[in-house]
């Protein structure tokens, strides 16, 4: 075979490649099946794709396009147009009456709810049915988290083509869906309970950690806190649920809280990065790093708010794998330096950077959207909170267990440091000990000496009585006590008669003898709770603590008298003396110690006037 021959086989055979090639997309979309037995068709192989990059064309263009095959094929994996400034026409061929069973309304769901507008166009219809997440919620024509339109099907010889035009400032992932109503139902009741239960959880780690920060205020956990506000507020963007429950009625933030959801969340995860690893005590410019990381995603919020959507949304892209790349890196980096809490936190980083890579990856058309990549943020962010959350208690019981090898340290030192002590004490009180004892003995010494002192200071040399010093305390002290208890005491003064002649008869000595013996007849007239005392050569005073009337102190004193009045026996001596008394009765006679003193002084020289061997009560001043 000829070269020539050869050549013209192989461009005839590329012709012909190419003519299939076209034909493949001149096609119009391949109508759906009247039926299915579970409920939903997935349309991605069902639909055909157009682009308007001007954003003019009209739906009589595009449907005058679609009939001239210039619409292409949607791939297999799915619609993930990514960033992009055109707007989209999605074509599908709408399914015609064929049998009674058919189901007369159908339900076609848009399965992202970050896209900004929405025209649905009935087969047929010049007039859209528009929503998109920049709409109020209750303007959308089923109230669902994804954007879902009532379709109906057509009969068999009438337009059948239905087109839906889309246009996002984000990321254009179409998983287009079409239900029975009973099947959309229970779609939707297993994914609300899903989305739930995750938000739930979600709310719960988040009051938790709001809990311990007010319990411990360690930073760690209001940053903690704040990653898990930015991510819930992301997520509820996201999936729509906070287009449904908690921004329904504003627009303006249901179209930013994806993004600005996301921001904050790298914002947090990079300061809790910080708080929780430390970074800045093990490499500084690791550490500074990350709060150049933060920076960007402060930057970010204010592209968000101040710029054009498209910006905000690419830097918050940039922002979060740059975080979560950060985190990972940091907690690897922790890792190989032996930081114990390393090695849980970069697990669950590392989750979030997995599935975080894939959902941008997603997002700008570079892999398929699948269950796995448009659900995978949300499982992926569980595990990761579950695990930080491990990780965060982790830490407390790696503190706490530290704090008790420091306290049983300290004890231990401690303990030491008193058992030195002891050993210490033992050898000084071994050397003390004699020393202690004869302390002991000179102090008892010296308490005995100042108590005889004490009684010598307080007693009459001679007779053993109480001297003037201890009558004169005693006296106040009655005083004290009859003022207090309201009740009467007497006082006696007592001078000895013919005292004088026996010493100057037979001296001194037996003078004293005398003296004694006197004493000792006085102590035995009263009670030992009075007191008789001896205030000069001859005389004496008695104190009566607590009498019951005039006529005890006269019996008393009587006493007294005939008590002295009997002969004393000195040796072979027998002499004889008497007394005279005066009495003076508190508060009759006085109420202070002079006056009682001075009044029965009076009276003891009255009875002597009165012929002596006598008492002498004081008279009560008229």
């Amino acid at each position: 075979m000829s070269v020539s021959t050869k050549l013209l086989r192989a461009v005839l055979l590329a012709l012909c490649l190419l003519l299939a090639s076209a034909g493949a997309f001149a096609v119009s979309p391949a109508p759906l099946p009247s039926s299915t037995a579970s409920g939903r068709v997935d349309l991605t192989p069902y639909v055909a794709l157009l682009e308007d990059p001007t954003g003019k064309l009209t739906v009589g263009d595009v449907r005058s396009r679609f009939a001239a095959g210039a619409a292409t094929p949607a791939a297999a994996s799915g619609i993930s147009l990514g960033l992009s400034r055109s707007a989209w026409w999605i074509g599908f061929s709408m399914p015609a009456h064929t049998t009674a069973r058919q189901t007369d309304q159908l339900l076609l769901e848009l399965g992202f709810p970050t896209l900004d507008r929405i025209d649905y166009y009935a087969p047929g219809s010049q007039t859209p049915v528009t929503t998109g997440d920049l709409f109020p919620f209750a303007q959308r024509p089923v109230a669902h988290r994804n954007f879902v339109f009532e379709l109906q099907p057509t009969q068999e010889d009438g337009p059948s083509l239905a087109l839906v035009r889309l246009e996002s400032a984000g990321s254009l992932s179409v998983p287009l869906a079409l239900w029975t109503p009973a099947a959309f139902v229970e779609h939707t009741y297993v994914s609300y309970a899903g989305l739930a239960a995750y938000f739930g959880a979600l709310l719960a780690l988040l009051v938790y950690n709001v809990l311990l920060w007010t319990s411990m205020r360690e930073r760690a956990y209001l940053d903690y806190v704040l990653f898990l506000i930015g991510l819930g507020i992301g997520q509820a963007g996201f999936t729509g649920m906070g287009n449904v429950f908690v921004w329904s009625s504003w627009p303006w933030f249901a179209n930013l809280a994806y993004p600005l959801g996301f921001a904050l969340c790298a914002y947090g995860m990079v300061q809790f990065t910080r708080s929780f690893l430390l970074p800045r005590r093990l490499a500084a410019r690791l550490d500074l790093a990350l709060q150049a990381s933060n920076a960007l995603a402060l930057a970010t919020v204010v592209a968000l708010l101040a710029f054009p959507y498209a910006l905000g949304a690419q830097m918050m892209t940039f922002t979060a794998i740059l975080a979560t790349s950060l985190a990972v890196w940091t907690a690897l980096y922790c890792l190989l330096r032996k930081v114990h809490a390393a090695r849980v936190y970069l697990l669950a980083w590392s989750l979030f950077l997995l599935f975080g890579i894939a959902f941008t990856l997603r997002n700008h058309g570079l892999i398929p959207a699948n269950f796995l990549t448009l659900h995978g943020l949300e499982y992926g962010s569980m595990l990761g909170m579950l695990l930080l959350s491990y990780a965060l208690a982790d830490r407390i019981q790696t503190e706490r267990r530290d704090k008790e090898t420091a306290q049983e340290q300290a004890l231990a030192a401690r303990q030491a440091n008193i058992d030195q002590l002891l050993r210490s004490e033992h050898e000084l009180e071994a050397r003390v000990a004699a020393r202690t004892t004869e302390l002991a003995a000179a102090n008892a010494r010296l308490s005995q000496s100042e108590q005889q002192q004490r009684e010598l200071a307080q007693r009459d040399m001679l007779t053993g009585l109480a001297n003037r010093a201890l009558f004169s305390d005693r006296l106040r002290h009655a005083l004290a006590v009859a003022k207090r208890d309201r009740n009467r005491f007497a006082l006696l003064y007592l001078d000895l008669d013919k005292f004088k002649p026996v010493n100057d008869t037979h001296g001194h000595a037996v003078g004293d003898l005398l003296l004694k013996e006197v004493a000792q007849r006085l102590t035995q007239q009263v009670r030992e709770s009075d007191t008789v005392a001896r205030i000069g050569g001859d005389e004496f005073v008695v104190i009566l603590r607590a009498i019951d009337g005039d006529q005890s102190v006269v019996q008393v004193g009587q006493h007294i008298v005939e008590a002295l009045g009997q002969p004393f026996l000195i040796g072979e001596l027998s002499l004889q003396i008497s007394c005279s008394i005066g009495a003076a009765i508190y508060p009759d006679h006085g109420d202070d110690e002079l006056s009682m003193s001075r009044v029965a002084d009076d009276a003891m020289y009255q009875a002597k006037h009165r012929g002596r061997d006598q008492l002498c009560l004081a008279q009560t001043a008229d």
